[in-house]
């Protein structure tokens, strides 16, 4: 049995976690597991808590971090919601504790000018030196996995990092008495916000991925069709150099220019080295001129001499007429059908496989430590900008 002496009223805890590194160790990731819980106390009390390193039975572990969590009022972390992420999936409820983050807080205390700041990073910036990162170094960025790394490797490397968090979070402190009340307001709202994030990342939101599917065959119908039809208006130019998507080739379809067309001409085998047996090419080029359709608008040059914008908000600015209008309706069709497949209906789904989650559902990501000027982001997938064409197929759970 797992004791402490402990008093009932801990101010705060330190709270870091290691777990397996696939996809980075997503905590909604079905294939990765948690391997330690690290605790360190205001009493200067340290845990270290195997769960799945091992195949121990650690029910009785994670009943001691409930335990130490139930006499707190307040977790700090560093980089909280992956840690509470992950102590939420082995049941741990710290529904009634606030949240101090020393990497949000060494973001807001940048005035939002360091996205994502490290653990070394904040630290040094405050004379407290650095972690030794051999873990990282030597194991996990050569694939080895965590439950592959020594334990007392893996125990001292937690140990440094619930250390140097602790010595974080006390300086933190410092800086913040010091800064007006205004900054004081918006690391609290901030911490607090953090724990509104976690719950909508942990629910995640549930697709109907079947009835996508079915939307991405009528729209892959809809792209060839634009295809055939640009191919067909440029058809005495090699389909090679067409890429529609390239802004490159759209300038100069629309504005005119010159693309250059690589052939490649077999003319052997290579005879020895690594690529014996594989044929040898040389490679000609041909240069291929396409008149003005339609006058670029002003200010839509770029850097690279002789190319134009062609972004939508460009391609709407133009005045056309007759055909050209119709080639502009087409571009711009054709980019909203492929962002549709590329990026939601078929893209979701393909996110969902990569990154192995619970059926149905997408965790994306929303970010507190990246714009400058204090927005909320989101990534993996964006979900601040879904187009209302993928509303019909959201899924509610709470009806």
């Amino acid at each position: 049995m797992i004791s402490t002496n402990l008093s009932n009223n801990l101010k705060y805890l330190i709270i870091d976690v290691e777990t397996t590194i696939f996809s980075k160790g997503n905590p909604y990731s079905r294939q990765n597991k948690l391997c330690q819980i690290g605790i360190k106390t205001d009493q200067d009390e340290s845990y270290l808590l195997d769960i799945e390193y091992s195949d121990n039975n650690y029910k009785q572990k994670l009943d001691f971090v409930q335990d130490l969590v139930n006499q707190t009022n307040l977790l700090v972390v560093f980089n909280g919601k992956f840690d509470l992420a992950w102590l939420r999936r082995y049941g741990i409820d710290y529904g009634h504790c606030k949240v101090f983050d020393c990497q949000l807080c060494a973001f807001i205390l940048s005035g939002q000018s360091y996205s994502y700041p490290s653990l070394n990073g904040v630290a040094e910036g405050y004379g407290l030196g650095q972690k030794l990162d051999v873990v990282k170094e030597q194991y996990w960025d050569k694939g080895i996995d965590t439950p592959q790394i020594p334990y007392e490797i893996l125990s001292e490397y937690l140990l440094m990092d619930l250390e140097l968090t602790h010595q974080v979070y006390l300086k933190q402190l410092e800086v913040i008495s010091t800064q007006s009340q205004a900054i004081q307001r918006l690391i609290s709202l901030s911490n607090q916000d953090l724990l509104v994030l976690l719950e909508m990342e942990y629910n995640g939101l549930m697709f109907d991925f079947n009835g996508m599917e079915q939307a991405a065959v009528l729209v892959t119908t809809q792209i060839e069709s634009i295809l055939n039809d640009l191919r067909n208006i440029y058809g005495q130019y090699p389909s090679s150099i067409l890429n529609f998507n390239s802004g490159d080739v759209l300038s100069c379809l629309l504005y005119g220019g010159q693309l250059r067309e690589v052939i490649r001409t077999q003319i052997g085998v290579y005879k020895s080295g690594l690529k014996t047996g594989e044929p040898r090419y040389k490679c000609d080029f041909k240069t291929h001129d396409f008149p003005r359709q339609c006058q670029p608008p002003r200010g839509s040059e770029l850097k690279k001499e002789g190319f134009y914008a062609t972004n939508e908000a460009t391609l709407r600015s133009i005045k056309a007429k007759g055909s050209i209008k119709k080639q502009l309706e087409d571009i711009l069709t054709l980019s909203k059908l492929e962002k549709l497949n590329g990026t939601y209906y078929l893209g979701l789904q393909n996110l969902h496989k990569e990154k192995d989650w619970e059926d149905g559902i997408i965790h994306g990501q929303f970010n507190q430590c990246v714009a400058r000027t204090g927005r909320l982001s989101s990534s993996t997938p964006n979900l601040q900008n879904f187009p209302p064409e993928i509303d019909q197929y959201t899924i509610t759970r709470y009806s």
